[in-house]
This record gives C-alpha cells, structure tokens and sequence, in this order.
C-alpha cells in the first residue's frame, strides 16, 4: 500500500493531534473564564432584559397594558443589579437603559399623535370630496 505511514510518521501525526487538541481544550477554558465574569454576565443579563421588554411591549397593544407587564420585570432587575456592588458600567448601562425606554416612550406617543392627525385629515379630505 503506497499511501502507508512509516511508524515515525504515525507519531508524529499523533503528537500534533494530540497538541491541537489540548489546545481546543486551553481555548475553550478562556472563553468560559471570560463569559464568567461580572461584566459578561451584567452583559447577558441586561440583554435577556431588553428582549424581554422588546417582546412585552411587541404582543401588548398601547402603552398602558405593557407597562404593567413589565413593571416587575424591570424593577425586579433593576433593584437587583443596584443592591449589589455594581461597577460602573453596570449603573451606567441601567442609566442608559431607563433613559431610552423614556424616549422610546415620548417618540411613540409622538408618532401615533401624528398617525392620528394624518388620518383626522384624511377623513376630512374624503368627506369634502363626497
């Protein structure tokens, strides 16, 4: 059989087997040292938060019945992620978060007052044309 391996050339494939293995190994433990930490984990957790909300506020029509819905959601987070000795970029992201969701809110509240008007005027076009 020419495509045979000497037995030097078997271990040596073996031995760089083996290193390219252990090394997949010491990779994969930093990447799990590295998702373990606060931060990551302040990371995953206030997006688990956002699409939670995003989600709520998608399936609920109007303002009112998602604030509601998620109320104990955010203050729940919230008050847990502030008792806790959080790092700055904890609080500046809780921060961020509730001053966007204000603006979200405004800019809605904004834009179905204008949908509103459009279509006051559109009823008034059509009922001068009739």
């Amino acid at each position: 059989m020419p495509n045979r391996l000497s037995t030097e050339e078997r271990k040596q494939l073996l031995i760089t087997q083996g290193a390219m293995f252990r090394s997949g190994i010491v990779s994969c433990r930093e990447k799990l040292k590295s998702g373990l930490r606060a931060e990551s984990l302040a990371h995953g957790v206030m997006r688990l938060i956002g699409l939670t909300a995003f989600t709520a506020w998608r399936e609920r029509p109007g303002l009112a019945a998602s604030l509601p819905a998620l109320a104990p959601v955010l203050l729940g987070a919230a008050s847990k992620l502030w008792r806790k000795p959080a790092k700055p970029l904890v609080r500046g992201a809780l921060v961020a978060g509730a001053i966007v969701t204000v603006a979200a809110v405004f800019f809605t509240r904004i834009k179905k007052r204008k949908q509103a008007a459009a279509e006051a005027v559109q009823e008034d076009e059509l009922a001068e044309q009739e």
